[in-house]
């Protein structure tokens, strides 16, 4: 969600793009407020009506208007309007960029104020569910969720989950059992979170390791350039894909190698931004060539690899399978070539993880807002601190 600021005022109406603002078959314009009913009847012409004097069909919640969009007689655009409340009205028209502009100036000629589309979400939400902050948030986010266990951890929130636990900490009044159950929430949030928005997985190791082959295998087609030669891939990229549970990000990075680094410019560059990449990755996948395994020294963590200063998530991938021999001893033993332990790989993956058996009924927070409340809830010294920061959570006119 983006960091702004926005209160609504039900006095004023007001109209944002809730679709994409990309071109496309069809944009989505909500008009919502008092007197948004009779802007519309002066813009909008039904199907089949030669005159704007006419008279118009009734704006009946629940109903769908087909018709046009006209500019003292002009048209604008062919539309379709749905009526979905007394005050809440959804243009629905063709997705070109300039016929969207087009109705919007149209709009705001009647004194209509054009808003972001998370601001048009919030005065949605706060005609739905009052000041209940955290139904209106996921009301918003799940629509936007990665997976259909993501929607329901986030819908599982607003009436039970998040909101039921933040409304008993008032009346508990323990400072520390707030305290406990609040660092709780927050870990549990971090697993919630890859159902919610998905993981980042870096795929990482020596040149020629197979990197970019177990890359193109999970995503289903070549994307990666794939040789002999070590050193291929110097840039990286990445793939959205759909495991068993949640979906993930994976990067393909350039091999790991400190002598490329005094090598040229590019070799540096390349170098730095892998480590940057898995440094900043909630998995990496540290793939072994086991064709070089003997004349390879034995595998040490990337942490110590890299120097780096936190412990990294990390599982290690035996690759070449079907040219090694027996490596079952080792592990995780794969071939990206063939496929063979693929599958078993990516049950790895969920299980380090943690989302194999990952309640989604549990008490989680799902937006930048509510964790920042909650870490300040973790740190708190005085109740009446604690309480008015759970009031906050829970009625906040918050940042979207």
């Amino acid at each position: 969600m983006e960091d702004r600021s926005f209160i609504p005022n039900p006095a004023i109406v007001m109209a944002g793009l809730t679709t994409a603002r990309t071109a496309a078959a069809i944009s989505s314009i909500q008009v919502a407020g008092v007197g948004a009913e009779e802007i519309l009847k002066t813009i909008f012409k039904p199907f089949g009506q030669t005159h704007r004097s006419a008279p118009t069909v009734p704006f009946i919640a629940g109903s769908i208007l087909y018709g046009f969009i006209v500019d003292n007689q002009k048209n604008i655009d062919e539309v379709v309007i749905g009526c979905e409340s007394e005050n809440s009205f959804s243009i629905n028209c063709h997705g070109n960029p300039l016929i969207v502009e087009n109705i919007l100036a149209l709009l705001q000629k009647h004194n209509v104020q054009i808003i972001e589309p998370n601001e048009i979400m919030i005065f949605l939400g706060r005609e739905k569910f009052g000041d209940n902050a955290i139904a209106i948030e996921a009301d918003i986010a799940g629509a936007e969720a990665a997976t259909l266990d993501g929607a329901k951890i986030i819908a599982e929130q607003a009436k039970a989950g998040l909101h039921a636990l933040a409304n008993n900490w008032l009346k508990i009044g323990e400072i520390e059992d707030i305290k406990k159950q609040a660092k709780q929430v927050l870990a549990d949030s971090k697993t919630a979170g890859y159902f919610i928005t998905g993981a980042k997985i870096v795929i990482a190791g020596a040149p020629n390791s197979g990197k970019s082959t177990l890359f193109n295998y999970l995503c289903g087609r070549e994307k990666a350039l794939v040789s002999d030669i070590a050193g291929t891939t110097r840039d990286w990229l990445n793939a959205k894909i759909k495991l068993k549970k949640i979906a993930a990000e994976f990067f393909d990075t350039a091999g790991l190698d400190e002598n490329l680094i005094a090598q040229n410019t590019i070799d540096a560059q390349s170098q730095a931004l892998s480590k940057e990449l898995i440094e900043n990755s909630d998995l990496v996948l540290f793939v072994v060539d086991n064709t070089a395994w003997a004349k390879s020294p034995p595998y040490n963590s990337l942490r110590c690899r890299l120097g780096s200063e936190r412990r990294l998530n990390e599982l290690v991938v035996y690759n070449k399978c079907d040219l090694a021999g027996d490596v079952s001893n080792k592990g995780l033993a794969i071939s990206a070539k063939t496929g063979s332990g693929v599958q078993e790989l990516i049950a790895a993956i969920e299980h380090k993880l943690g989302v194999d058996d990952f309640d989604i009924k549990k008490t989680v927070c799902f937006t930048d807002r509510q964790k920042k409340i909650l870490e300040q809830i973790v740190t708190a010294d005085e109740i009446k601190r604690i309480q008015q920061l759970i009031t906050k959570l829970l009625n906040d006119d918050f940042r979207v």
